[in-house]
């Protein structure tokens, strides 16, 4: 055998080596960019939460006050409606996979009054607070404080 043999033989396996460690590399480097873009682009969770639970004092299917004329007054929940059947309405996750989602258990603080919804298990990760108007059936309108317990996933 010729040295020129064993020299194209050790420049081969030297390249099938460096070819596997530079493509570990590249895969390596890769990943560190995707996984520092989901860092990057994450949400807060009480973010999304809040955000969520916007609709409960803003949207007209959930909890708000509509006066007979039909307008809508965002900011003053109805306490005939604070009901779990209109949470059902409101919020309602998936019977099957809405543990996987966030639950909510809403409670009026000087009322006393609180509702769920349909997934909810008493595991509060954190709670809002918001400033809200309480309209009871006799027309009466009191400054309360909304309690929203929020339960991420179980």
């Amino acid at each position: 055998m010729k040295r020129a043999q064993f020299d194209v033989a050790r420049k081969t396996i030297y390249w099938m080596i460096a070819g596997i460690v530079i493509t570990l590399v590249v895969i390596a480097f890769a990943f560190t960019l995707g996984s520092y873009r989901n860092k990057l682009t994450q949400v807060a969770p009480e973010l999304r939460a809040e955000l969520l639970s916007l609709r409960i004092v803003h949207n007209p299917y959930c909890f708000v006050w509509i006066d007979k004329f039909g307008v809508v007054h965002e900011g003053i929940i109805d306490l005939t409606k604070f009901t779990s059947a209109q949470m059902d309405l409101c919020y309602a996750p998936e019977k099957e996979r809405g543990f996987q989602d966030f639950n909510f258990r809403l409670r009026l603080e000087q009322r006393g009054v609180e509702v769920m919804s349909n997934n909810y298990f008493h595991k509060d990760d954190f709670t809002l607070f918001k400033e809200v108007l309480v309209r009871d059936s006799q027309g009466v309108v009191i400054k309360d404080r909304l309690i929203i317990y929020v339960e991420e996933k179980i």
